[in-house]
């Protein structure tokens, strides 16, 4: 039977629009936080209880909402942030449909307490399930107070969706994050059940904030990032290595100031930081990138996590431009993996984080650890860029038996042998400073970890994770450069179809690129005239079929991930293992060789090269000096 047509009760449709637009607390304070912002705020103060459900209240400075404006704030679609549908192209405000307010009033009870500069006093409106209780005169300094309780108690059905309020108090947590790595120049705090858990600086400073969320020891480890192109201007900073979480969660984009969720972004971080993550990992970021409002299209679903680019292609090869020159700034041997021996003592004062202060100073050198306060200019410096002109075979390298433990009791009745006197002696190297520093170069421990003394700090280099990412590299650079193939005195020929015929044709200037020259030979052949090379052993015919199979089910898009990943495995296989035998010279060589051509700081699986431990840890662990 067919049913009448007829229109909504505005109640109805109040509650079905609060059902997109406050999914639950999380969502509900994002709203009210981004109208805070967009009136201005320098100061944001979010409170709950139960994870929101029981209680919200957001507090701002901002510029506050008029009298006479008061009723229409909580109409639907009703806004001061857009007036035209070209409005709807430029958009440069967080809020703008118009909903919010509206949506929060139509299923909980709010009482909204503002003033304006201009206003003698405050207002204070009640509204509950969106009927107005009350408006009247109240008391109040400039700004706006939000108090929201009993969320979702008119809609049952919804509340009993929720989680448990640590898991919503959790998901506020998240939402206020990104708010403070959003906007550095306001000042936010979170305070869930009467705690403190978020306080940050305000002063502007993107170090600032990221330090408020992820502490010292976290955030001295990430890496700054700074740039332009194609239209996009990038800054932030990126966190790899050790810091690498085994999901995206850690992952914070903004555009123009906004909060976004980008596949495109995230696809084109992890392109950047590739060979410096660990297979199974993902890095982590605090990256704001700004564009023309114009060039990105924010009104694509009502959380406005989402957002489109008018050029992706541009857009994701800008990030990953930026950066990936950002992290080849250094090698190795300029930044090597700290591994304290002690834990680190905590700092007193001034920036608050999660209810603990903490000095400014201690903020700014978490991030910029190359810039000494100057009271510790005399202190040595982190190892800077090297190179090796001429290693004198004058001064061999200690072989790696020197290692043996301090004495060794093969007989009761017998003595320790004596203990083996080290090689003073040290190797000149030539700084790009023109400064010379001294280094030694003492074996190899376990017959795996390479023992370097320089610049006050022991170095331990990964003997097998330094070669193959020098094999690495020097196999990219002859497949990128075309000279990875060796031509054939012999051609081979290989049974095809004619579909197969005609893959290989349409992806013949592909296949050359990797060193594989394939020309029609008959109706089913191909005869092979160069094929790749690996350390000069030519690859069979196999490669081709494996080539053909990866063409015909996934198309030109295996290209360079199935380049990428041959190398490689090819790398990790021709290099030097752990626990293998090295000799003085191929010590020296790997060294030599690390230094010479300033490797990235990983192996191809994103795995350290280089972990440094420093003299004054050493001093505190053997207790001479003080913490």
């Amino acid at each position: 039977m067919a049913h009448m047509i007829h229109r909504l009760t505005d109640d109805l449709i109040g509650k079905i629009a609060a059902g997109e637009v406050v999914e639950r607390p999380a969502a509900a304070i994002k709203e009210m936080v981004e109208n805070s912002l967009d009136a201005g705020a320098s100061a944001v103060t979010v409170e709950i209880k139960d994870g929101g459900v029981a209680s919200i209240r957001v507090t701002d400075n901002g510029s506050g909402i008029h009298a006479d404006d008061i009723r229409m704030a909580f109409e639907r679609h009703a806004t001061s942030k857009i007036s035209e549908a070209e409005d709807l192209a430029s958009i440069d405000t967080l809020g703008f449909r118009g909903e919010a307010l509206a949506s929060i009033a139509a299923v909980a009870k709010v009482t909204c307490t503002t003033r304006t500069a201009s206003d003698a006093a405050g207002i204070r409106i009640r509204i509950e399930g969106g009927k107005t209780v009350s408006v009247e005169e109240a008391a109040c300094p400039q700004g706006t107070t939000l108090l929201v309780k009993d969320l979702f108690y008119n809609v049952p059905v919804r509340l009993g969706f929720l989680k448990k309020p640590a898991t919503e108090a959790g998901l506020v947590s998240d939402v206020m994050l990104k708010m403070i790595l959003s906007r550095p120049d306001v000042s936010f705090r979170l305070i869930s059940n009467g705690k403190t858990l978020y306080h940050s600086a305000g002063d502007g400073k993107l170090a600032s904030a990221v330090f408020a969320i992820y502490g010292s020891e976290f955030s001295r480890s990430m890496r700054e990032v700074g740039g332009h192109q194609s239209g996009v201007v990038l800054s932030g900073y990126v966190g790899i290595g050790d810091s690498a979480r085994g999901n995206r969660a850690g992952q914070s984009f903004f555009i123009n100031g906004r909060s976004t969720r980008s596949d495109l972004l995230s696809s084109a971080l992890e392109e950047a930081c590739r060979e410096r993550v660990m297979i199974g990992k993902y890095p982590v970021c605090v990256l704001h990138l700004t564009m023309p409002y114009e060039a990105v299209d924010v009104n694509v679903h009502p959380n406005k996590l989402e957002v489109r680019f008018r050029d992706e292609n541009a857009v994701a090869q800008a990030v990953t431009d930026i950066v990936r020159d950002a992290l080849r700034d250094r090698d190795a041997f300029e930044r090597p993996v700290p591994m304290p021996l002690t834990a680190e003592t905590k700092p007193q004062a001034t920036v608050v984080r999660s209810g603990e202060a903490v000095p400014a100073e201690t903020v700014r050198a978490a991030l910029h650890p190359e810039k000494k306060p100057e009271a510790e200019q005399a202190a040595p410096a982190q190892p800077k860029p090297i190179l090796f002109e001429d290693l004198p075979q004058k001064a061999p390298i200690p072989k790696a038996a020197t290692l043996s433990p301090a004495f060794t009791v093969s007989r009761p009745d017998l003595p320790p042998p004596p203990l083996p006197k080290p090689d003073t002696r040290e190797e000149a190297i030539s700084l790009f400073d023109g400064k010379q520093k001294p280094m030694r170069i003492f074996g190899a421990l376990f017959d795996t970890f390479i023992l370097v003394e320089y610049a006050d700090h022991l170095l331990m280099v990964d003997q097998h994770a330094v070669h193959e990412r020098l094999l690495f590299d020097r196999m990219m650079k002859e497949y990128d450069t075309h000279t990875a193939g060796q031509a054939l005195l012999v051609p081979m020929l290989v049974s095809v179809t004619r579909r197969e015929q005609e893959v290989l044709a349409e992806n013949r200037e592909l296949l050359e690129g990797i060193g594989l020259t394939v020309e029609p030979f008959g109706e089913s052949e191909v005869s092979i005239r160069t094929i790749p090379m690996v350390l000069g052993e030519p690859q069979s015919a196999d490669f081709l079929r494996e080539v053909l199979d990866r063409l015909m089910s996934e198309g030109r898009s295996f290209t360079l991930e199935r380049r990428r990943s041959a190398i490689l495995q090819t790398a990790c296989k021709h290099a030097v293992k752990g626990g293998e035998a090295l000799s003085e010279q191929d010590i020296r060589s790997l060294v030599s060789r690390m230094i010479d051509e300033r490797v990235t700081p990983t192996c191809p699986h994103g795995r350290p090269l280089v972990v440094a431990i420093s003299h004054a840890e050493l001093d505190r662990k053997f207790k001479r000096i003080q913490q």
